[in-house]
C-alpha cells in the first residue's frame, strides 16, 4: 500500500475490507479472514488492519469471539443505535418521519408480496404467529414481540435484500425513540383482527384489502398511544411494535 496519511490509510483499509466481504460473499454470522490474512490480501500493516477492525467492532459491525475469530454482524445490530437516534432524531418531526417511513416500507412490502407466489407454508406461518398473539393476549401476556415477528416476516416474504437492510435500522430507530403511552391491552384484540384480515387478504391476493388492514393497525396504535381518534390518525399513522 502506498504511503499515505493516517486517515487515507484507514479509509483505504476500510474500503478494502468491505470489498473482501463482497468478494467472499460473506453474510451476517460469517467469520472474517484473520488479521494476518487481511493484512496480506490488502497489502497493509497488521497494526493498521487491527485499528480498522477495532473501529468496526466499536460500531457493532463486527464482533470478536475469544478463540473463534471475528464475525460479521447484522447491519441492524449496531450497539450505537440509541446514541445515533439521539443525534438524528432530536425533534418530534424527525420521530414522526421515522414512523411514517416504517409505514411506507411495510405497505410497499405488502404490495411486493402480492406480486409473488406466496406458498401455503408461508401463509401457515403467518397464521401461526396470529394464533400465538391470541394465546398471549388470552393469558394476559404482552404480544408485541410476536407482532414484531409478524412484520419482520412480511418483510422477509418480499425476498428483497435491500428492503430488509433498510427496514431493520428504521425499526431500531423507532424502538430507540418510542415511549409507552396509554392502555395498550384494550387495543390488542382489535389489532389481532387486523392481523387475521391481513393474512386472509394475502392468501386471496386482495392487495388493497391487505394495505387497508395494515393502515388500520398503524392508526389503531397511534390512537391508543395519543388519544387521537381513528379518523384523525389516518393522516399521520404510526405503529410501535418494538419491545
Amino acid at each position: 500500500m502506498k504511503t499515505m496519511s493516517g486517515s487515507s490509510k484507514f479509509e483505504a483499509i476500510f474500503k478494502g475490507i468491505h470489498q473482501l466481504i463482497e468478494e467472499d460473499g460473506l453474510r451476517p454470522g460469517d467469520r472474517l479472514p484473520s488479521e494476518r490474512e487481511l493484512s496480506e490480501r490488502l497489502n497493509a500493516g497488521r497494526s493498521s488492519v487491527r485499528e480498522v477492525l477495532r473501529s468496526l467492532e466499536l460500531l457493532g459491525l463486527i464482533s470478536t469471539r475469544r478463540g473463534e475469530g471475528t464475525f460479521l454482524e447484522p447491519v441492524y445490530a449496531h450497539q450505537f443505535v440509541d446514541l445515533l437516534a439521539g443525534f438524528i432524531l432530536k425533534n418530534e418531526n424527525a420521530k414522526k418521519d421515522v414512523m411514517e417511513m416504517r409505514m411506507i416500507l411495510e405497505i410497499g412490502a405488502v404490495r411486493l408480496i402480492q406480486r409473488h407466489q406466496v406458498t401455503k407454508e408461508q401463509t401457515a406461518h403467518l397464521e401461526y404467529l396470529v394464533e400465538k398473539m391470541k394465546r398471549l393476549v388470552y393469558d394476559h401476556q404482552n404480544p408485541k414481540k410476536v407482532m414484531m415477528d409478524f412484520h419482520a416476516y412480511l418483510i422477509k416474504l418480499t425476498d428483497n435484500y435491500l428492503l430488509t437492510r433498510v427496514w431493520h435500522p428504521v425499526v431500531c430507530f423507532e424502538k430507540a425513540i418510542s415511549k409507552e403511552k396509554g392502555d395498550e391491552e384494550k387495543i390488542y384484540p382489535k389489532m389481532i383482527v387486523c392481523y387475521e384480515e391481513i393474512v386472509d387478504a394475502i392468501k386471496e391476493k386482495r392487495e388493497w384489502s391487505a394495505i387497508s388492514c395494515l393502515e388500520r393497525l398503524f392508526a389503531a396504535w397511534r390512537s391508543i398511544r395519543t388519544g387521537i381518534s381513528h379518523h384523525e390518525s389516518t393522516s399521520g399513522m404510526e405503529l410501535d411494535l418494538t419491545d
